[in-house]
């Protein structure tokens, strides 16, 4: 069955009719510890939990980046009452959780194989996200970490039934997290774009989201309006269902060790390589228009390098440098061949060797300016 999606300042609308089904009966809330109520959800779901008599059991207490361990917890809420549908608000860690769950309470398999049989309900899914970036409302995979290393849950059960995506959610967001959130929707968008897989769909998919996100982002960053928070919202959502036909690429495949080994959030993770494997494309002779639906000077990785250091998504000056090894060795090979230029090894310890030097130009100038004082 195919997805529905209402989008904008009305869809909240749609809230109470996606829920009356469900008068009297038990739902699953998968939610955000605090996100929940700062972003005014808490408000609209507890009325409409109170007019329909829905009782509700919720699950938040899991670590951002949905582990093995978390997902094996919230299996367990499904034996203590009849739950009729499971409902996501939250961040892309959220909205993922809520994926895992409702597809491995009906499916068994191993997620090293990728194999999974269908072996009970599948349940409804519901899911309402409070943050502007990550696409998972839109997409049939779902990130799951075992022992440090990312698995990508995939499977067409996993696309959520009904997406409710509204804008004010996120409104009061702070900078960092709409960068971080931000940039990962653009940088999906852009890789959808140049990917090996793309489709004519994925690429109307992505360049409208691409159109929509390049010149909103740093404004929704420095300062946000609703109109331009409105539009970034929408950009992300048509960039996960760009990914959704064509999956990422490159910049993502090298993402998820720093995350895994040095704690950056997601979104900063994929900018930490973007402007270095972005160039390295558009030299080898692809995505040339995509220079010009950006606006791009001569020298992509330069403007790239820009963007995101504007954003606030430049390596901490903390960071002496990172272990090549480390990365390298946990590139994800299955979105690293969708990259439309191989990568070999020794591109990927160039990619490292520029990133360490920026870090180190970056901690002399920060040791320059401490000293000047």
């Amino acid at each position: 069955m195919a997805q529905i999606a209402y989008r904008g300042s009305a869809s909240i609308d749609e809230l109470l009719p996606a829920l009356e089904q469900y008068a009297g009966r038990h739902i699953l809330l998968v939610r955000g510890k605090r996100s929940y109520e700062a972003c005014g959800a808490k408000r609209h779901f507890d009325a409409i939990f109170k007019a329909l008599g829905i009782s509700v059991s919720e699950f938040f207490d899991f670590e951002e980046n949905p582990r093995e361990p978390d997902l094996q917890r919230g299996l367990s809420l499904f034996g203590a009452f009849p739950i009729s549908a499971v409902v996501a608000v939250g961040g892309g860690s959220v909205l993922d959780m809520a994926k895992l769950l409702r597809f491995f309470h009906a499916y068994v398999g191993e997620i090293d194989t990728g194999n999974y049989r269908k072996d009970g309900e599948l349940l409804p899914l519901i899911v309402l996200p409070t943050t502007a970036g990550t696409g998972s409302e839109a997409t049939r995979f779902a990130v799951l970490y075992r022992n440090k290393v990312k698995y990508s849950v995939e499977h067409d059960s996993i696309l959520p039934d009904k997406v409710i995506v509204y804008p004010p959610f996120t409104y009061d967001n702070p900078p960092y997290l709409t960068a971080c959130t931000g940039f990962d929707a653009l940088a999906q968008a852009i890789e959808a774009f140049w990917n090996v897989n793309a489709t004519e769909e994925s690429e109307c998919f992505a360049r409208r989201a691409i159109t929509l996100l390049w010149p909103n982002l740093p404004v929704a960053v420095s300062a946000p309006t609703p109109e331009v928070r409105d539009k970034v919202s929408e950009g992300a959502y048509w960039a996960g269902r760009a990914i959704n036909i064509t999956k990422t690429t490159a910049p993502h495949a090298f993402s998820y060790p720093f995350t895994s080994y040095y704690g950056y959030p997601h979104g900063h993770a994929v900018a930490l390589l973007f402007p270095y494997i972005a160039g390295y494309n558009i030299r080898n002779g692809h995505i040339r228009s995509l220079q010009n639906i950006l606006g791009l000077d001569d020298e992509p990785e330069v403007c790239f390098r820009n963007y995101v250091y504007a954003l606030g998504l430049a390596p901490r000056i903390s960071d002496e440098s990172f272990d090549p090894e480390v990365i390298v060795s946990n590139i994800n090979l299955n979105r690293l061949k969708n990259n439309p230029v191989p990568i070999d090894s020794r591109t990927a310890y160039d990619f490292m060797e520029r990133l360490n030097a920026a870090v180190r130009a970056r901690s002399r100038m920060d040791f320059s300016s401490s000293a000047a004082l």
